[in-house]
């Protein structure tokens, strides 16, 4: 294929999926992958790793002594791939993720025909639901999965083939710890016409929150926060900023309202206290 491809792996408390997706990878003879154990629990998600990936040179492990978040542990995997391997190209994938066989040459030859293009994503297969590129809708904060007034387009984070080359650092907003940051970089792109090209085939196989657990109070807290953050971070200006922040409100309460009531908890509202509490002090 040409490019020097290496993967990129962030895993969190989850050897077995960690494993399962690194497979995928050399089984689609990535040339080298990078696992940061992003875990922050004494060592042991490290011990666990280092047995089930042991005796493969093509695997470098690193662990992080606190947990850095989703951005920011993308951020300072890319930085060690450039580092170490010196790639042509880096594909992201989530741990829950796993790479379907070929996928890598379809891929390549998207770069080939999009050579603009230095982010391409992919449909993902989320337990048997085909996803494609997402809208998110810069006033509401709603996300829809087909083109409505007012959304832009932008790629879900789970997987991204990323060119080395012309990369800028850092790739993702360490704003958000986690959720949001794929959106806020679909943002980015949109500025950046040809920068990103969409490939309409399921490439990938992905559980989806496997390792956040969704209804969670972490999920929960960090879902509003990422809300906030992205009314800020999609505005023009100080006052669509103010204008976003406060549409949100509805919206968020209308979702802890639901939330609260499917899970039969005040898990949601705790969250979404929270949660605003967070994107403040990022605010400020």
């Amino acid at each position: 294929m040409g490019n020097r491809i290496v993967g990129l792996v962030i895993n969190y408390r989850d050897a077995a999926r960690t494993a399962r997706c690194v497979q995928s990878l050399l089984d689609n003879d990535v040339s080298d992958i990078f696992v940061l154990d992003n875990s922050a629990d004494g060592g042991k998600s490290a011990v666990q790793l280092g047995d089930a990936l042991a005796g493969d040179r093509r695997i470098q492990l690193e662990v992080s002594r606190e947990n850095l978040g989703f951005a920011r542990g993308v951020n300072r995997g890319l930085r060690r791939c450039v580092e170490c391997f010196d790639p042509d190209v880096i594909l992201i994938i989530n741990n829950d993720a796993v790479l379907q066989p070929g996928a890598l040459s379809v891929l390549s030859a998207a770069a080939l025909k999009h050579h603009e293009s230095w982010v391409i994503s992919m449909d993902i297969d989320h337990s048997g639901r085909r996803q494609g590129p997402l809208f998110y809708q810069r006033w509401s904060g709603l996300q829809f999965t087909r083109p409505v007034a007012g959304a832009f387009p932008f790629a879900s984070g789970c997987c991204l083939w990323v060119d080395a080359r012309k990369m800028t650092f850092p790739l993702l907003d360490e704003a958000f710890f986690m959720y949001g940051e794929d959106c806020e970089l679909g943002w980015r792109l949109r500025q950046q016409p040809g920068s990103w090209t969409h490939v309409a085939e399921s490439l990938v196989r992905h559980e989806g929150a496997a390792s956040s657990g969704v209804g969670t109070l972490f999920y929960e807290t960090h879902m509003v926060a990422a809300h906030l953050l992205l009314a800020r971070k999609l505005a023009h200006s100080g006052i669509e900023a103010a204008v976003f922040s406060l549409a949100r409100i509805p919206v968020l309460l209308a979702r802890a309202s639901l939330r609260s009531f499917r899970y039969r908890s005040w898990r949601p509202w705790r969250a979404l206290w929270l949660g605003t509490q967070l994107a403040w002090r990022h605010a400020v």
